[in-house]
């Protein structure tokens, strides 16, 4: 083997690594932004709810009573004031949303293992040229809007 040949097989085996290490990032990059989005909304939604669950039993009594009043408007006070579940709510809506995310890549991240820790010299190649394929694709039809219907068209046009 000339040294020629081994420099260039060098070069062209850390150029699909680089590819494989890049769609693994970006696919990861992705699922967490997503994740910390989707957990302060879940959280959010679930304190929401957990304040109105509080709030309507406050509304009745059973029987009628001062006393019984006054204890369930301090049990809501207190309901009020808790944050207990807000970190607990966090992260199942983190993890929620970085799974969704990571089922979504899953195309680019599945490619990007094979290019990175794929066998021999074949399934490598062919999937960093898949992940190049699948990046070109998502530019032109995300990107530039080929391929997609235009939004601001009524259905009832043709």
């Amino acid at each position: 083997m000339s040294v020629i040949s081994a420099i260039g097989s060098t070069a062209v085996s850390g150029l699909v690594k680089a590819t494989g290490v890049a769609a693994i990032g970006a696919s990861v990059y992705d699922a967490h932004v997503l994740a910390k989005l989707k957990a302060d909304q879940y959280s959010q939604q679930k304190e929401a709810d957990r304040v109105c669950d509080a709030f309507q039993n406050t509304l009745y009594l059973e029987q009628p009573s001062t006393v019984m009043s006054a204890v369930k408007k301090k049990i809501f006070d207190f309901q009020l004031e808790n944050n207990f579940f807000v970190p607990i709510n966090s992260l199942l809506g983190y993890l929620k949303g970085f799974g969704s995310m990571l089922l979504y890549n899953v195309v680019p991240l599945t490619l990007g293992g094979l290019a990175l820790f794929g066998k021999g010299k074949v399934i490598p190649r062919a999937s960093a040229l898949g992940i190049a394929l699948y990046g070109a694709y998502q530019v032109l039809r995300e990107g530039f809007g080929l391929g997609r219907a235009n939004r601001l068209d009524p259905p009832y046009k043709s």
